[in-house]
């Protein structure tokens, strides 16, 4: 069994093995994504993580209904957010806030809520952010435009759009 450590209740670092063997490890129960390749696993015991890992230092282990704030260092510049949502579950809300300058109050908060076959997806704040849904493909986005990217679906909501209805 590989060193694992647990970052918070959704988030699991393991450090790379260093090669290409699969690194064994224990994933509580739901379902666990691989920030980096997407590819899902089942927790609940002890798994098998068979992806290349000779190129990063760790593997990042993101549970189901999680959302990840990502921003690049261009990002940072201009101010744009990436908020990556991992395996919303039905009837199921969850919210992020964003901060900038000022850690007392989010520049951006954003809430998520699947019912069905459909995400709601509510915001406010005036920071410019996109919505990847890591291995979920919509079909439309009201008040939004998606673009298909692999596995995800990247929803930009229109200028100023405080609410998105996603169908998937």
């Amino acid at each position: 069994m590989e060193k694992q450590y647990l970052l918070s209740k959704n988030l699991i670092m393991i450090p790379a093995p260093g090669s290409i063997k699969p690194a064994r490890v224990f994933l509580p129960k739901g379902v666990w994504t691989s920030f980096h390749t997407g590819k899902e696993y089942l927790g609940g015991g002890s798994v098998e993580i068979s992806e290349e890992t000779q190129e990063k230092d760790a593997i990042l282990m993101v549970h189901e209904n999680s959302v990840i704030v990502e921003r690049t260092e261009s990002d940072i510049h201009d101010g744009h957010c990436e908020l990556r949502v991992y395996a919303l579950r039905n009837n199921v809300r969850i919210d992020a806030d964003v901060y900038d300058d000022d850690p007392e109050i989010p520049a951006l908060s954003v809430s998520f809520k699947r019912s069905g076959h459909s995400i709601h997806i509510a915001s406010d704040g005036a920071k410019p952010y996109t919505v990847r849904m890591v291995n979920m493909y919509a079909k439309s986005a009201a008040n939004g435009m998606v673009l298909i990217d692999g596995n995800d679906s990247v929803i930009t909501p229109d200028a100023w759009a405080c609410t998105m209805e996603v169908v998937f």
